[in-house]
């Protein structure tokens, strides 16, 4: 499992920026935290780095987020390369 800490930047235009809200809300891997101006913090919990990826790219692709910053991200012990570096 994987958790990862994330602060979304909105799209200024206020519809599309709670369009990719309410597309986040959605998704079931995805807890909305605290919104403050265009910034949108969120935690994501995942089974896997390759489903880490299905969600970044996603998040990137989603209309009305402008940027995806990563806050902290852990990988649980079981998982394969968890300790990876680089990774």
């Amino acid at each position: 499992m994987s958790i990862s800490g994330l602060v979304l930047t909105l799209d200024g235009d206020p519809p599309l920026a709670e369009s990719a809200i309410r597309v986040l809300r959605h998704d079931a891997r995805i807890t909305l935290g605290e919104r403050t101006g265009e910034r949108l913090a969120i935690v994501v919990e995942t089974g896997s780095r390759f489903e880490d990826e299905e969600v970044y790219a996603a998040l990137k692709s989603t209309p009305g987020v402008r940027f995806v910053d990563v806050a902290f991200v852990e990988f649980g012990s079981g998982e394969e390369g968890a300790g990876d570096a680089d990774g």
